[in-house]
């Protein structure tokens, strides 16, 4: 499809948006979870006001395994009837510890406790998603992916249990969207159902609803039955390099911003503050000496790396799993 042709779509007020993927305060960054780290400083109110303001019919918030922040906001504005709730699900293949972050939409609280009981195994958590008939698809398909495992494996056993794929995700490397989407091109070529979706993965205000999914509906579940459906599309543009780098030096500002209120707060006791204190008093010379640009860049390249040498022997990976693409 060209670019004026969507934008002719674009402009027909049947056509809906939404970004499928962004988070909110309520994504808390796990691997330093004692010195109150999030992956996000969003308040819930200011990422809907945005995506509103940038043109989002509907509006979600997908936090990593937790629904803290779509309910903040139902229940602050509970006749909100453009919102629904969104989770971004990490879970895993246990003989290799695979990483796969699932998009789960639509669900509701009793869903998400179970998805979270189910998460740390992927075949235990799909079926259950499925028994549920809810909508689900796979977050950027091979960020985590781990270079030991068998490529062709790995992508036939995923094309098994996803129909929604996000080909265009905001926060990752453009070669790395091409390469979702052209597989899901040879999905859909075999004659196979699959939807393609986007979301901005914004972190930070400033990147909410930059890329987003186009479908039509109404309301909110003939929105979410026309993207099962596949009758949707991604739109948008990715963050270049520089972007995610500044990013990330926006969050470790807004970490060290919290800090009068997290040591004020009685929520944490005396050691959870002085591991606050030490985690904030060691993110200044991090920061400086560059090292979130470091990780930002190595993570960077390996998406490069991965997806590269996965689009130079696609044909024959294609042939292999085959039998995964009817």
């Amino acid at each position: 499809m060209s670019d004026t042709a969507t934008v002719q779509i674009l402009a027909d007020p049947k056509v809906k948006r939404a970004d499928l993927h962004c988070h909110s305060r309520y994504s808390v960054f796990k691997y330093f979870r004692r010195a109150n780290t999030r992956d996000c400083y969003n308040n819930p109110e200011d990422v809907y006001r945005i995506a509103k303001e940038r043109g989002m019919s509907y509006v979600t918030i997908t936090d990593h395994d937790s629904i803290d922040g779509a309910l903040y906001l139902l229940n602050k504005f509970p006749d909100m009837n453009d919102f629904f709730i969104g989770e971004e699900v990490e879970t895993y293949f246990p003989e290799t510890s695979q990483r796969i972050h699932i998009g789960v939409w639509g669900l509701t609280e009793l869903q998400h406790r179970e998805i979270q009981r189910l998460r740390p195994d992927i075949r235990d958590l799909v079926p259950y998603l499925k028994s549920e008939r809810m909508l689900f698809g796979v977050n950027h398909l091979f960020q985590n992916y781990r270079m030991k495992n068998v490529a062709a494996r790995y992508i036939a056993e995923l094309l098994d249990m996803f129909d929604i794929f996000e080909v265009l995700n905001g926060a990752m490397a453009s070669f790395h969207n091409k390469m979702v989407q052209q597989l899901v091109n040879s999905v859909q070529k075999g004659g196979r159902r699959a939807s393609m979706i986007g979301g901005s993965d914004a972190h930070t205000l400033k990147y909410v609803a930059k890329v987003h999914t186009v479908s039509k509906g109404e309301t909110v579940p003939e929105f979410l039955e026309n993207i099962r459906a596949g009758d949707c599309f991604a739109w948008g543009s990715e963050m270049r390099f520089r972007e995610l780098v500044a990013d990330i030096y926006l969050l470790t500002l807004a970490y060290n911003r919290e800090a009068s209120a997290d040591f004020m707060s009685q929520d944490y006791s005396v050691a959870d503050k002085t591991m606050q204190l030490a985690g904030r008093l060691a993110s200044i010379p991090a920061a400086i000496s560059g090292i979130p640009a470091a990780i930002t860049s190595l993570n960077y390249l390996k998406q490069i790396i991965v997806t590269k040498g996965i689009s130079m022997r696609f044909e024959k990976l294609v042939q292999e799993i085959r039998p995964g693409l009817k």
